[in-house]
């Protein structure tokens, strides 16, 4: 054998192809990781005798949950593959990934029984001794919800709490955003923490390298996943579950009745941790999630000082967060006013300005174009969005 650490030869057993973290856990169950190493090559001189000659540990992992046919070939591949997984695995310092394993997690953790046996980490670990608060929602986001996001990671983050997300594309990318922004403004700020269902090294979705990249040197990223896992769609579900270990209390923004999001509120809920919700107007299907959880039970949360309080955080000397927008003026004030938590169209604007207003279409025009301008609103494909504080 070589000189490597046991967590080192572990990685190599991770890297096998069609290990699920699951296998990997029974696997490691078996002894030793070298140990572990040692009988699959042993095994890989004879992988052409009959089923029966796997040594019976293996066997019993490998027919679990696959005919004696598919465990054949499993094995087969994973002797073949393990020449090419040490390679793999010393490559590992190159990419400036850290190893760590149960009793190095947060307790929460490292008590949890289906905990990932390795986690690999590319940041500050020591955030992991933060409070932590989980932020999820929906990858298809009003500009509402990834405002409101943002601005709660930002103050969750001036408070020393930690935010955890899962770097997707919507909620999560903008609660990260805010988080970095109250980095870069003081280093005494909490980072963010992502869990990832990739490796460190493959970045998804594509358009998040730049955001990777800041999590990675203002914050932490963690994944179950060794170094050159893709992002395969069962690995998911599976990394929520190490999100909501992770938080001491899970906020959702916005998410749709059928969202992935749902699934860590569950996982929440399995280990006892408090779920918030954001509510959102019953018209939206990016709030029907939230508005449903709220109606089953979940905590309310309007502002950043509902989930510190949550937290037992005691934020009244806090100051408030400054918006550096030019207040609007009438009437572009009043027109402001009519843009609530839903997107309007230019017509629906001028009506609602006409009937309450009496004013002419072309100076509801004018008017949006202004707010637009001085950031209060955002206009995509036709539809004005009102923009909150940042």
């Amino acid at each position: 054998m070589s000189n490597d650490s046991p967590k080192e030869v572990a990685t190599r057993l991770a890297l096998l192809p069609w290990m699920t973290p699951k296998r990997f856990r029974t696997l490691l169950s078996l002894g030793e990781p070298d140990a572990v190493v040692e009988v699959l090559r042993d095994w890989s001189t004879e992988r052409h005798a009959p089923m029966i000659d796997i040594p019976s540990n293996i066997h019993a992992l490998l027919t679990t949950r696959c005919s004696k046919t598919v465990a054949r070939l499993l094995g087969d591949v994973w002797c073949e593959a393990l020449g090419n997984s040490e390679e793999i695995a010393e490559s590992l310092s190159t990419m400036d990934v850290h190893i760590i394993g149960r009793g190095e997690y947060p307790q929460q953790l490292n008590d949890d029984q289906n905990a990932p046996t390795l986690l690999y980490s590319r940041g500050n670990l020591e955030l992991l001794s933060r409070r932590r608060v989980g932020i999820v929602g929906t990858r298809n986001a009003t500009e509402h919800g990834r405002t409101t996001a943002y601005e709660f990671g930002k103050v969750l983050s001036q408070n020393g709490v930690a935010v955890v997300s899962g770097l997707a594309r919507g909620i999560d990318a903008a609660a990260h955003r805010g988080v970095l922004a109250a980095v870069k403004k003081s280093t005494d700020n909490a980072g963010p923490i992502a869990v990832v269902a990739t490796g460190l090294d493959v970045v998804y979705p594509r358009e998040h390298y730049g955001l990777w990249k800041d999590v990675g040197e203002c914050g932490l990223l963690l994944s179950e996943n060794p170094p050159g896992t893709g992002p395969l769609p069962f690995r998911f579900p599976l990394r929520n579950r190490i999100i909501a270990a992770l938080s001491e209390v899970l906020l959702v923004v916005e998410s749709r009745l059928d969202g992935g999001s749902l699934i860590t509120v569950r996982e929440a809920l399995d280990r006892g941790v408090t779920v918030m919700a954001v509510p959102g107007a019953t018209s939206t299907r990016a709030a029907q999630g939230t508005n449903m959880l709220i109606r089953d039970g979940a905590l309310v949360a309007i502002e950043p000082d509902d989930v510190l309080i949550a937290l037992g955080l005691d934020t009244r000397r806090q100051a408030p967060s400054f918006d550096s927008r030019q207040p609007p003026l009438w009437p572009d004030s009043e027109v402001l006013d009519l843009i609530t938590t839903d997107p309007l169209t230019l017509n629906d604007v001028a009506r609602l300005a006409d009937q309450k207003f009496a004013m002419s279409f072309g100076d509801v025009a004018v008017s949006l174009g202004r707010l637009e301008a001085h950031g209060w609103l955002m206009c995509t494909a036709g539809w004005f969005e009102r923009i909150g504080a940042r």
